[in-house]
């Protein structure tokens, strides 16, 4: 087993899915032996890394063994299977992140299937979502050519790598569904193109020339997704724009390049943003993320995110509480309330990392570049902290020992 650098331990260590702050866990450890709930973490790596995992005290118990470079998500299901998005070889778009292969290896580490979704012109990134009909939901960067960007009134003159989400089968290899964020765009730079406008006017679209400046074209630079299944909405996570959009899901694929349709109405239109009201020329409100990773959906409706805060250089884990009705109206304040934030002047990962919530009700921060993983809790004291030490941890995940997910790997 590979150990990991252990950096702080409280003199009582609380197991990470303990009920209550007043318990005796010493006393419990020796009382309940066997009967004992364990706490796992799934620590995905990049540049090699891999994906296994660790328990409380930073044993490697578990390791997947991909024969793949991550291109960065992974999931464990219900089952004990894992659903990848790794590296192909068959791009030219190779961007921080850059993936275009997907994997599903079963718990007997047999794999199930593999699909790709890459080509010279397009590729799959950052992240993937099982949905629960099966499908695979991801982002996905979509070359746009110099000429083709200008007649759309893009200011930069080369080409674009704009976003777009993919639902696919990955049996058939079908895509059932797409969203692209060029339907959506509005700008202000050429009076002579149909989606010329007033971008404060417009909060709902996209400003096209918000990152003109960004020579490389990847002038979004998507990083997260996760699906509302009760809502049937997906939050995105677009770091270079630094802030959340929300996209209904419920569109058909012609509704999600126009402006009417679906349960929202509104098409694929933006039903909320959040974050950066700079990005679509807003006054009122708040600035809250200077690049930002994973929308993670809580239980309670609200949204935990990592904010880089790259021009703080001190980042922080953010938990905003959504609206109950989504609007974005011209001249208003559209951010939502902050619910909870933790930051510490030790903690700075100026990209990857993440935040979610564990079960005892603790805030697991996995801070990146440094590999280090944060137990905090809801007063912000700092419970532990573990270093794994020279690796870049893209997310980290917590499993009980009772999860589906956990027994079906049959971890000794």
């Amino acid at each position: 087993m590979k150990t990991y650098k252990l950096l702080l331990v409280v003199l009582v260590m609380m197991s990470l899915f303990s009920c209550s702050s007043d318990t005796d866990n010493s006393a419990e450890v020796e009382d309940t032996e066997s009967d004992e709930v364990e706490t796992y973490i799934l620590v995905e790596v990049t540049n090699g890394g891999g994906v296994y995992l660790i328990n409380q005290d930073g044993e490697e118990v578990y390791n997947f063994d991909l024969n793949y470079t991550l291109g960065n998500d992974a999931n464990l299901e219900d089952d004990g299977s894992l659903v990848a998005i790794v590296k192909s070889n068959n791009t030219d778009i190779t961007f921080g992140g850059y993936g275009g292969k997907f994997i599903k290896q079963n718990a007997d580490k047999s794999i199930e299937w593999e699909v790709e979704y890459a080509s010279s012109e397009y590729n799959a990134h950052h992240d993937v979502e099982t949905l629960p009909n099966g499908n695979i939901l991801f982002p996905v960067w979509e070359k746009v050519s110099a000429d083709d960007a200008t007649a759309a009134g893009f200011s930069g003159g080369f080409d674009i790598y704009p976003e777009s989400i993919v639902e696919m089968d990955p049996l058939t290899q079908e895509v059932v569904w797409q969203w692209r964020m060029m339907d959506h765009v509005i700008q202000d730079h050429d009076s002579a193109q149909a989606n010329f406008g007033v971008v404060a006017n417009n909060p709902r679209k996209i400003d096209l020339n918000y990152n003109s400046s960004q020579t490389d074209g990847d002038i979004t630079h998507a990083n997260g997704l996760t699906y509302d299944e009760e809502n049937d909405l997906i939050y995105m996570t677009v770091n270079y724009y630094s802030e959340v959009w929300v996209i209904d899901h419920s569109t058909t694929t012609t509704e999600a390049a126009a402006e009417q349709g679906g349960d929202q109405g509104l098409g694929g239109d933006l039903v909320y943003r959040f974050g950066n009201p700079e990005v679509y020329d807003n006054e009122v409100g708040e600035v809250t993320l200077n690049r930002v990773h994973y929308p993670n959906l809580l239980d309670n409706g609200n949204v935990l995110v990592f904010a880089n805060q790259l021009n703080a250089g001190q980042s922080e884990a953010i938990e905003f509480d959504l609206p109950d009705e989504f609007s974005l109206e011209v001249g208003v304040d559209n951010e939502p309330t902050i619910a909870w934030s933790f930051t510490d002047e030790n903690l700075y990962s100026g990209f990857i990392s993440s935040a979610v919530r564990m079960d005892n009700g603790n805030t697991l921060i996995a801070e990146g570049v440094a590999g280090t993983l944060w137990e905090v809790s809801d007063s912000g004291e700092i419970i532990w902290q573990y270093q794994i030490v020279s690796e870049n941890l893209w997310r980290a995940y917590v499993f009980s020992s009772e999860s589906s997910a956990i027994q079906a790997l049959d971890i000794e």
